[in-house]
């Protein structure tokens, strides 16, 4: 196989990619629909964890382990495989008998793993399943927001009031910046990284230059697990360990540096940054995620509003009352962070492709 056009355009064709994926985020969400990659994923999870666990405890540590790394096998394995079938078959069988110019070769592959890649990520569909829950309030329509938060966190709101449904609303948004989003991104520029490396450095074959999208995938199927089986329940505190760790261990540098540029964000957007590095510092390890504390303290000092789970947590100070309005600037305030993000960690990861390839 030849792979020299896609080494010479390797960061050409990955930030196409990256941009591909994004556009058909913003035409077409997030559909929902049985056969979705990340619910096929958690649906694979759910019947290994039926199948695997013993009820023993030792037993369901080590299953807990071969459970990700069978679903990472299942999953990563294909699309992996896949990008190379379709580079060689393109090339091969399409292009040297059509006299295709590169330029069109190299977008067509590029839509086409933008769209594989937009399957690993959700930017459109958080606004989807929680500015709902922003309109209903407005309306007074509590039961209605009820509903609609019940469907994205784990947590009863069949009685919660106004302002706890806000809270869990904005503290959904929060999280999922990382757990949905720029976490994502940050593995699939690790994996184009690491195969640049491996394939420079060591003289290894080309098939390394395609680790990007499955490294992105491996991240969701972890994110995906912990949802599933990362409790400290009786039935998943064993088998979901593994799971738990390594969403913590995986997202905790993600996670930080989406706080540096939510600030940033909340700077362009004439937010409360002072306040919110204050509120960061004192609050960011309030919640039981080594993690999700970091972002939902700073958004809610952003947005001078205090972020309360019943029984476990108050981050912020409530210098203003949650309005419904409150979910929208959140929202908002997430997708500049995300755009920021992308741009200026992928400028960072790809400067260093470059100085690496030249």
């Amino acid at each position: 196989m030849d792979f020299t056009l896609y080494s010479d355009y390797f960061i050409i064709i990955n930030c196409l990619i990256i941009l591909f994926s994004l556009i058909i985020d913003l035409v077409i969400g997030d559909p929902h629909f049985k056969n979705h990659p990340v619910m096929l994923i958690g649906n694979t999870i759910s019947w290994l964890k039926s199948k695997l666990r013993t009820g023993k405890r030792k037993q369901d540590k080590i299953l807990g382990i071969v459970l990700i790394f069978l679903v990472m096998l299942i999953f990563c394995l294909p699309i992996y495989l896949s990008q190379i079938i379709l580079w060689w078959f393109w090339n091969i069988w399409i292009i040297s008998d059509w006299d295709i110019p590169n330029l069109i070769n190299i977008l067509t592959f590029s839509a086409l793993m933008g769209f594989v890649l937009k399957w690993s990520f959700a930017v459109k569909n958080l606004g989807d399943v929680t500015l709902p829950i922003s309109e209903a309030l407005k309306q007074n329509n509590l039961e209605k927001a009820r509903t609609e938060l019940s469907l994205i966190v784990r947590r009863e709101t069949k009685e919660l009031e106004k302002k706890h449904i806000l809270s869990a609303t904005i503290e959904c948004i929060a999280e999922s910046s990382t757990d949905a989003v720029t976490s994502v991104f940050w593995f699939y520029l690790m994996g184009n990284l690491l195969g640049i490396i491996i394939f420079t450095y060591f003289h290894i074959h080309f098939m390394w230059l395609f680790l990007g999208i499955p490294f992105a995938y491996a991240f969701r199927i972890i994110n995906t697990a912990d949802s599933i089986v990362g409790y400290k329940d009786l039935e998943n505190i064993n088998i979901g360990w593994f799971s738990a760790r390594m969403d913590d261990f995986s997202n905790y540098l993600p996670t930080r540096l989406t706080v540096i540029f939510m600030l940033f964000a909340g700077l362009l957007m004439k937010k409360k940054v002072k306040n919110a590095w204050k509120i960061l510092k004192l609050e960011k390890n309030n919640t039981e995620s080594v993690n999700a504390g970091w972002t939902m303290s700073t958004i809610a000092g952003l947005l001078n509003i205090q972020l309360e789970k019943i029984g476990y947590y108050k981050l912020g100070i409530p210098i203003k009352t949650l309005e419904p309005y409150d979910i929208n600037t959140a929202y908002k305030l997430i997708q500049l962070t995300i755009i920021l993000f992308i741009l200026f960690i992928s400028t960072i990861i790809f400067s260093i492709i470059m100085i690496i390839l030249s």
